[in-house]
């Protein structure tokens, strides 16, 4: 993997989004208040962490995170999923829904609370607005904030022409202990972990193989794309890393809320002993750490 950064982008388009994610509990949320200060529509279907709601209940369903032993996803499923919220997003549904994209959005809502058993965060009434989206009268910049979103980022990335992307990494360690385990206990498949074993441990290693996955990807295939950001490094130095994110974005510089952006969680990883961790486990995590610090930090103070 090259330690290379990303390249200046050209001026953001209306039509071309960005799109935030992470693993859950990495602190994704503060990043979607800095987009809106940016001047990006990040949707209306939030919740109080601002995920897009759309994008949950599209992507977070049911048949995708119960394929015990499969790793790998339906791409043309994938792809028409990706086009149904682009269209929702960009000109809406109220007038375009095609009879595949209604078998999908009843299947959806008899499958989510409270029709169904399925519990991942939105709920059934959220259909109704999907379908009755209409498209913003004028062109905006837009985009979205919702951590699974990296789940899917190459097929996101092939089929959403401009795409950017801004992945957030929090500390390995303080990550093995997060409560915030949906994305393991539900996506290793995807990655081809094991779905069973020590929690901690299973967090660990799904932080350090799926974080390496959008990495890669990004610096393989998304140049001037891609953005990282060390979270922690975020914290203790927020300026620099604004800085950063508005050149990237290509926006001019603007002010947001950075007010309580340090939780009391960091640093709580120093109490795993990690001499109970498989070694290669420990070696893994440690060289992404390296890399995070290397590309996801800004030059000078």
């Amino acid at each position: 993997m090259s330690d290379r950064r990303p390249t200046v982008p050209s001026r953001a388009l209306p039509g071309q989004p960005v799109a935030i994610g992470g693993l859950g509990g990495s602190g994704t949320r503060l990043f979607a208040t800095v987009l809106r200060a940016a001047g990006f529509d990040i949707g209306t279907a939030l919740n109080r962490a601002l995920d897009n709601l759309w994008f949950s209940i599209l992507f977070k369903r049911a048949a995708w995170v119960q394929q015990t032993g499969q790793t790998a996803l339906d791409d043309r499923a994938v792809a028409d999923t990706i086009d149904l919220f682009h269209r929702a997003s960009t000109t809406g549904l109220q007038h375009g829904l095609r009879p595949t994209d209604t078998t999908l959005l009843d299947h959806l809502a008899a499958t989510v609370h409270p029709n169904g058993p399925w519990k991942a965060g939105p709920r059934a009434p959220l259909i109704d607005r999907l379908r009755a989206s209409t498209g913003p009268a004028t062109p905006r910049l837009w985009g979205w904030k919702e951590p699974n979103t990296h789940v899917f980022l190459p097929h996101l990335n092939h089929h959403i022409p401009g795409l950017r992307y801004i992945h957030i990494v929090r500390n390995g360690r303080d990550m093995a202990l997060t409560t915030k385990t949906w994305q393991m206990r539900h996506w290793s498949h995807v990655f081809d972990l094991p779905q069973e074993g020590d929690m901690q441990h299973r967090q660990l290693r799904f932080w350090t193989v799926a974080n390496r996955a959008a990495i890669s990807f990004g610096a393989d295939h998304m140049a001037g794309r891609f953005l990282l950001v060390d979270y922690d490094d975020f914290c203790t130095r927020p300026a620099p890393h604004l800085r950063r994110i508005w050149s990237f974005l290509n926006v001019p510089p603007g002010a947001t809320d950075v007010v309580d952006i340090a939780p009391t969680s960091i640093g709580r990883g120093q109490a795993v002993n990690l001499s109970q961790f498989p070694k290669d486990d420990v070696l893994a995590a440690t060289a992404l750490q390296e890399e995070v610090a290397r590309m996801g930090r800004p030059d000078g103070p």
